[in-house]
């Protein structure tokens, strides 16, 4: 009993200190056939860029939050991953069709990685790829999620390098959902399935494992913490990216809804993309 009230004591002081306050929802057209909301990005201009297993799955937003229009319509399986890189382009993962497109502000598709509707786990193939980050030099690192790896591009697309694979040891993924990088470059995975996160260097070597909160499902690195979004507890958890510790916790099932991956604009807005509750969240930072 004791040890109940102090975990229910401990939860209440986190939710007291919870540096984010709902500022309500980004306003989705009538027109567009919502689905489960995967991933939301702001990009360096302030456009918002929302990816959902709906029609069109691509939606894109002005700076005020206008729908601008969307595309990628029948051209996605299973939407999961979004990026925009420094110059605006926009990359999703499609964990279906085993793929990444990058494609154009304007909905043109520049280039398509990894060969549509083929799974493989060579220098030119992915299975069910999950999430995507840049490099401060513009190199990718993708969470290949069914390879159980993490695979290096250049920014070019090229293969580099890769590290991981399937299984529960050190360096080793249940599943590579969710991927966060800082300003070092430093790689944080989102390890779903085996509770936990996973640190590497740029080289793949191996540094840290954090656990004891739950299933991470999205990762977002802002300043020096980590936030983790939990979507099986519908909680949000933020890590000092030094230390490894836990210095914040946030949320449940009344506020989010599967929190799932999530993108912050240049005001320290943070934007989550709720799966079940086929919608994007805004907060704002206390």
């Amino acid at each position: 009993m004791k040890l109940l009230l102090a975990i229910v004591i401990g939860a209440l002081a986190f939710a007291a200190e919870a540096p984010y306050i709902s500022a309500g929802f980004l306003k989705m057209p009538a027109e567009v056939k919502l689905g489960p909301m995967s991933a939301v990005e702001v990009d360096r201009k302030g456009n918002t860029y929302v990816l959902h297993r709906g029609e069109p799955p691509l939606l894109a937003f002005d700076k005020d939050g206008k729908y601008k229009g969307g595309f990628g319509s029948g051209e996605f399986k299973v939407a999961h991953g979004l990026r925009a890189d420094k110059d605006g382009n926009i990359w999703t993962t499609d964990n279906g069709l085993h793929i990444l497109r990058k494609f154009s502000p304007k909905g043109e598709v520049l280039a398509t990685l990894g060969q549509k509707g083929v799974a493989g786990g060579d220098e030119k193939h992915f299975r069910a790829p999950d999430d995507l980050v840049f490099a401060t030099n513009g190199d990718m690192y993708v969470a290949d999620s069914g390879n159980g790896r993490i695979v290096h591009l250049n920014k070019n697309g090229q293969f580099v390098s890769q590290f991981g694979k399937k299984g529960k040891e050190k360096g080793q993924f249940a599943t590579a959902h969710g991927l966060g990088i800082d300003s070092k470059n430093r790689i944080y995975v989102a390890d779903r399935g085996n509770n936990r996160v996973q640190v590497f260097a740029p080289s793949g070597e191996f540094l840290a494992e954090w656990s004891g909160f739950g299933n991470p499902f999205g990762l977002l690195v802002v300043g020096k913490e980590l936030i983790v979004s939990e979507g099986d507890i519908n909680r949000m958890f933020h890590f000092n990216i030094d230390s490894g510790k836990i210095v914040n916790e946030w949320g449940d099932a009344q506020m989010l809804q599967l929190p799932h991956l999530m993108s912050t604009d240049r005001k320290g807005n943070l934007y989550v993309a709720e799966v079940n509750g086929k919608r994007v969240q805004i907060f704002r930072r206390k």
